[in-house]
């Protein structure tokens, strides 16, 4: 009698990141579209060069990178390293809308499942799966809804509590409309390119050298299960998200250098923003479980 053996199934978060599982037919062309047109306009921005569109991209670039991903999105909102007064809240979860990095709910729950899976399978962008692939080629397909529902439930169900990370989950898109409009009206083709397309492709690479780079060059502060290492110079364009095994020995620490020199500009701003009474709770200590952040 032949006997046939099968694979024992893989968990959720594998199938759901796994690369080998993705081909052409699952490419979600609006991310393709989206990450295409706004390198084309990048690329057309020094074209059409003014000094108010250059003001626009270096302004935009803090607020939307520091303020939006680095300090909203990642520390605060995927980490629960501090709590934040609720209108400075309200103004970082706008920042981290207006960087085009997704949604809130998305990115937390996939930055979490990096945590809990980091350079093993299921991690959704690690560089041992390629390169590119840690770079931004994992961002161009789109995945099963019923298993990233699941994901969710396990993953974030604090965030699916909180109203306004709900909020800006669901008016993510507005926004976004909303200030490419301004841009263009206030300051016309030249601050549209500049301020939206340039800065956006920028804040783009910014948090991809952290999911790549990171994982492949630099030093080691601790022995950690994964690649994870400390790269300067990504962490002087990335205001200081560049110590990344700092990071994965202290996920849950809202700062991410932890030598003299290790220059962590977030880090800056959060202690302003503790100096002022609108940031408390700022926590520096590891979490056991990357699953439940506030463990």
């Amino acid at each position: 009698m032949n006997v046939i053996v099968t694979a024992p199934p893989r968990d959720l978060e594998t199938q759901y990141f796994d690369p080998d599982n993705l081909r052409l037919k699952s490419i979600s062309w609006p991310n393709f579209l989206a990450i295409l047109l706004i390198h084309v306009g990048a690329l057309a921005a020094p074209f059409f060069f003014s000094w108010q569109g250059l003001a626009a991209m270096l302004g935009l670039y803090w607020f939307t990178g520091c303020v939006g991903v680095t300090l909203c999105y990642h520390r605060m909102l995927t980490h629960r390293g501090f709590r934040l007064h609720p209108v400075a809240r309200t103004i970082a979860h706008l920042a981290g809308a207006l960087s085009m990095q997704g949604k809130p709910l998305e990115w937390a729950m996939s930055h979490r499942i990096h945590h809990a899976r980091s350079d093993q399978p299921g991690d959704p962008h690690s560089p041992l799966d390629g390169a590119w692939w840690s770079h931004f080629v994992w961002l161009l397909f789109s995945r099963s809804d019923s298993t990233r529902k699941i994901l969710a439930a396990k993953y974030i169900p604090d965030l699916a509590k909180d109203g306004v990370c709900v909020f800006f989950d669901r008016t993510y898109l507005v926004w976004n409309v909303v200030l490419a409009a301004a841009l263009f009206y206030l300051g016309g083709l030249s601050c549209f390119l500049w301020g939206f397309c340039l800065r956006t492709a920028l804040v783009y690479h910014m948090t991809w050298l952290i999911n790549s780079a990171t994982h492949i060059w630099g030093y080691r502060n601790y022995e950690t299960t994964d690649c994870s290492r400390n790269l300067w110079w990504v962490a002087l364009l990335t205001f200081g998200e560049g110590w990344h095994n700092n990071h994965h020995a202290q996920p849950v620490s809202a700062y991410h250098g932890h030598r003299w020199w290790e220059i962590d500009s977030t880090g800056w701003v959060i202690s302003a923003c503790r100096l002022l009474g609108l940031a408390t709770q700022v926590r520096v200590g590891k979490s056991a479980d990357p699953a439940n952040p506030q463990a």
